[in-house]
């Protein structure tokens, strides 16, 4: 570490250092989920990936180095592909707070941890929306109808269009939270801007959710009744006529609510036999086919 760096924190790492540290994150932040826990979540492992910059910063095997380490294994739970962003807001602060203690000066090392918490709930946020109900939805319709015609396109298609954009995301957000720094987050926590792009994410994957359901989920009921008089009950078109597709919603809502509120951990399986149970009684009554 340079005497520049020692006294003057994150400002003084050069473009080089940055580039290489964002790197070093996207490589590093890809096995994030590897050792994950209840009580944890990402905790452990969030140390486990500071331990090059932390090294870096205090010195290997310093009593400085192991505080930090302990620091850092509290509660951490985000989307991996996000995360780089709040490590490179970290690693930057910690560079601040050796530059702070060299010189002689006080550091509050409750704001690190601040920043962890107050960004990891947003971020989520975002990025669930962004990757598991945009991105991976989008990919799944580009592919499933190669798919359905038994072409080897459709598993590869799925791969490239989201992973591609994924490993893009990955980089990028190291990269950026390198170069803004943690005065920029300061302020968008406090001018609400990142609540406002947390809400605004979070109803993009709810459309994105929606448009996938209304595609993919078919339910279409068979019962014709002959009511006499040339008149005939038809229940699939009486149900449009109240609101298409209003099967295929009620089956998502239902499917949605039961996994929320089950506690079993084999609660998937158990609803996919919840819903071959009742297709065959259903079909047994002539009312779907």
């Amino acid at each position: 570490m340079t005497n520049a760096i020692a006294t003057e924190g994150a400002a003084a790492l050069t473009p080089g250092k940055k580039a290489k540290i964002t790197w070093s994150l996207f490589w590093r932040t890809m096995f994030i989920m590897f050792c994950t826990s209840y009580t944890k979540q990402q905790g452990t492992t969030f140390a486990f990936m500071m331990i090059p910059y932390l090294e870096d910063i205090y010195g290997k095997e310093t009593d400085e180095f192991y505080e930090a380490i302990q620091r850092h294994q509290n509660f951490f739970n985000t989307t991996p592909q996000y995360a780089s962003f709040i490590f490179a807001l970290v690693i930057s602060m910690e560079y601040d707070r050796k530059a702070a203690l060299s010189r002689g000066e006080e550091f509050d090392d409750a704001s690190i941890e601040a920043i962890k918490v107050a960004l990891m709930g947003p971020l989520a946020g975002i990025g669930d929306a962004i990757t598991l109900s945009c991105l991976r939805i989008i990919a799944i319709g580009v592919s499933v109808g190669f798919a359905q015609q038994g072409s080897w396109l459709g598993p590869i298609l799925f791969a490239l269009v989201y992973n591609v954009p994924d490993l893009i995301i990955h980089y990028l957000c190291g990269s950026l939270g390198m170069r803004l720094g943690t005065g920029f987050i300061t302020e968008a926590l406090a001018s609400g801007k990142m609540q406002a792009l947390t809400k605004g994410f979070t109803v993009l994957g709810m459309i994105m959710t929606g448009a996938m359901v209304a595609q993919f989920v078919s339910v279409k009921t068979t019962l014709v009744v002959d009511m006499g008089g040339g008149a005939v009950f038809n229940l699939q078109n009486m149900l449009n006529s109240i609101l298409p597709g209003l099967f295929p919603l009620l089956l998502t809502l239902g499917s949605f609510m039961y996994l929320r509120r089950s506690r079993s951990k084999n609660s998937a399986m158990i609803l996919l036999l919840i819903m071959i149970v009742i297709a065959i009684v259903l079909t047994l009554l002539g009312v779907t086919g």
